[in-house]
């Protein structure tokens, strides 16, 4: 998803947060990965949205909260 909308994962993430309207704090040291975090200034589609929102119940063990971030 993140390839078919142009960007990396982690923006995807990112961005995927905000469309939930929830609050994305990504962490990094890194100046080029701060630039890169910020550059969310895409949609993802509707259909894309509701594919994230109804991922199949799977365990994610200590990401269990966050699904799309446990990197499976």
């Amino acid at each position: 998803m993140a390839d078919k909308c142009g960007v990396s994962v982690p923006q995807l993430c990112i961005r995927y947060t905000l469309q939930l309207g929830t609050v994305s704090l990504p962490k990094t040291a890194n100046p080029e990965h701060m630039r890169s975090n910020a550059a969310v200034d895409f949609e993802i589609s509707d259909a894309d949205m509701d594919a994230l929102r109804n991922l199949s119940d799977v365990d994610y063990g200590e990401h269990r909260a966050f699904p799309v971030y446990s990197g499976k």
